[in-house]
């Protein structure tokens, strides 16, 4: 399986070079950001990387080279991605995908005016979009400019009344003043269409347990332990760029990576609970890569854990 992705990268590699050198080097392509350098990503992700690359410098176009910032963006190389997004705005200055793109890496990477002017840029284009007000909205709790935040969060509320970031922006707002009612009021229809939403147990929870109800407050907070987040479909499709590149390795270091990665912060009991394929496995290890950093988990590592896992429930 090594072999076979050494000789993918070395391939894609020299068709790029082939490419480049074929086609010239357009004033465009000058322009594009060097690659990075690849400390924890694994073969197959790097050699993605350098074909993403090799495609927007041969079309230097929006698109590819939108594409490319989408691929820095998920593997969390955040000049890279904002070099890319940037250039793909200048191609396609009315383009919404690389301004949502661009405000969403910015409001990650905690560069609030950057991201302000993004986000502000979008709702130009979509002004009735609920998750754009939501997202302004929480750009505003994090900048702690409450006013501005239970604005832009209730508008989002307003065009859609389960809107998950606006509905866990507003909750926090009321947990700071302390209404409690009104915090499970809010957040129950919530959990309702989302029953997984981890920040949406702990703040019922944390509510439940200032008003004394033990029972619900312990339950809440235990599935807050193990619950999910949810994302808007435009992230979904940039996060699933990095899944594949996960699906095949190694299951035998598995069981010692769960002890020393998972383990902490999750049960076994909790982990083995699930009966799900491995494509569902590699969206969440990635999803904790991204919470935690790759350096807490290589791609190696998350392959690994990601087929013994899978593996574990065939011969279960």
């Amino acid at each position: 399986m090594v072999a076979k992705r050494l000789v993918r990268t070395v391939v894609v590699k020299r068709v790029a070079i082939s490419l480049l050198l074929l086609s010239g080097c357009h004033p465009v392509a000058e322009r594009l950001p060097g690659l990075p350098t690849f400390t924890y990503q694994n073969d197959d992700s790097v050699s993605r990387f350098h074909e993403a690359d090799a495609l927007a410098r041969l079309d230097a176009d929006a698109e590819s080279i939108g594409r490319l910032g989408m691929l820095y963006h998920a593997y969390q190389f955040h000049a890279e991605g904002r070099a890319s997004y940037a250039l793909a705005r200048e191609l396609a200055p009315n383009e919404y995908r690389w301004i949502y793109y661009a405000a969403m890496l910015e409001k990650t990477a905690f560069e609030y005016e950057a991201a302000e002017s993004l986000f502000q840029r979008a709702l130009e284009i979509r002004p009735d979009d609920p998750e754009l007000w939501a997202e302004l909205g929480d750009l505003y709790l994090m900048w702690a400019r409450r006013e501005e935040a239970r604005t832009h969060l209730d508008r989002g509320l307003a065009l859609e009344p389960v809107q998950p970031v606006a509905a866990l922006g507003v909750a926090r707002l009321l947990t700071l003043e302390q209404d409690w009612d009104g915090v499970i009021a809010l957040i129950t229809p919530l959990l309702e269409r989302h029953p997984r939403l981890s920040k949406a147990h702990k703040f019922v929870g944390a509510a439940y347990g200032v008003l004394g109800d033990a029972e619900l407050e312990a339950f809440h907070m235990e599935e807050g332990e193990y619950g999910s987040a949810v994302a808007s479909d435009l992230m979904d499709e940039l996060n699933e760029l990095a899944v594949p590149a996960i699906i095949q390795g190694d299951p035998a270091p598995g069981p010692d990576l769960l002890q020393v990665k998972c383990a902490r912060c999750h049960s076994h009991d909790r982990i083995y609970d699930h009966d799900q394929d491995r494509r569902w496995w590699a969206r969440t290890v990635r999803r904790m890569q991204r919470e935690a950093g790759w350096q807490w988990l290589t791609d190696d590592e998350a392959a690994s854990v990601v087929a013994y896992l899978d593996e574990r429930k065939r011969t279960d």
